[in-house]
């Protein structure tokens, strides 16, 4: 089933690019802390852009790399209309490339947990590292097991907007500490309203696992807070934010 697929078509409309945004002021904060000014930066998993495009009307070199081409279509439409230049490309979080390097590299929302074992998430910090300059930083948050036990197990979460409908039914796999939403959308089209369905695998990290890939991937400066604040995670903390410097 492909995930992000006609999701795609409604994912702004359901607010559910609200937190990059948030993420992008967070992390002009986090590293102002560092006195950090990138001219570079590229937005892992962009999504439908919406970072992408603030970075963008800073001024500033921007890429933006996601798996979905069907996201990228409505990131690349969306810089179009805010009239920005935003270099888009279509590859895995674990496998992919620059053509040149660049200052700062982010990751937002939920994206990283979508890598479900300890491999593929060194494998995705070695192309951030290859794709940074000496002394650049990545920026991302992640959801940890306890957000994967407490947000994600066997709850349903249904809204519905004037054109849209869901209903999300989640479980969660202890042993594994993944866990699995059954999404399914309803959308108006004209006079008749679609149906669609997909499903989404997530696997919590905690702060240790996440210091511990990153080292492996040979980052250093490793900074780990409560996502969005600037205090140490708690042990039930839900979401994390990182921020991290390949050395120079």
């Amino acid at each position: 089933m492909n995930i992000y697929g006609k999701f795609a078509q409604v994912y702004d409309q359901m607010g559910s690019d609200r937190f990059s945004v948030r993420m992008f002021h967070y992390t002009q904060r986090l590293l102002s802390r560092r006195r950090y000014r990138p001219r570079s930066v590229l937005d892992l998993a962009c999504g439908t852009g919406s970072a992408a495009v603030l970075w963008a009307q800073k001024g500033i070199e921007v890429f933006g790399i996601d798996v979905s081409a069907d996201m990228l279509t409505v990131a690349e439409a969306k810089a179009r209309e805010e009239k920005v230049r935003v270099e888009f490309s279509c590859q895995p979080m674990t496998s992919f490339a620059l053509d040149r390097p660049v200052d700062l590299v982010t990751c937002y929302f939920d994206s990283l947990n979508y890598l479900l074992t300890r491999q593929e998430l060194v494998s995705s910090f070695c192309s951030v590292r290859n794709a940074l300059r000496g002394g650049g930083y990545f920026v991302f948050d992640v959801n940890t097991p306890e957000a994967m036990k407490v947000l994600w197990g066997a709850e349903v979460y249904a809204d519905a907007q004037k054109d849209i409908a869901w209903v999300w039914k989640n479980c969660y796999y202890q042993q594994a500490r993944q866990a699995e939403v059954r999404a399914t959308f309803f959308a108006r089209r004209g006079k008749i309203w679609e149906r669609f369905d997909e499903i989404h695998c997530e696997r919590g990290y905690t702060a240790t696992e996440i210091r511990a890939a990153l080292r492996a991937a040979d980052f250093k400066n490793i900074d780990i807070y409560e996502c969005l604040k600037f205090t140490r995670p708690k042990r039930d903390s839900l979401r994390i934010a990182v921020v991290a410097q390949k050395p120079g």
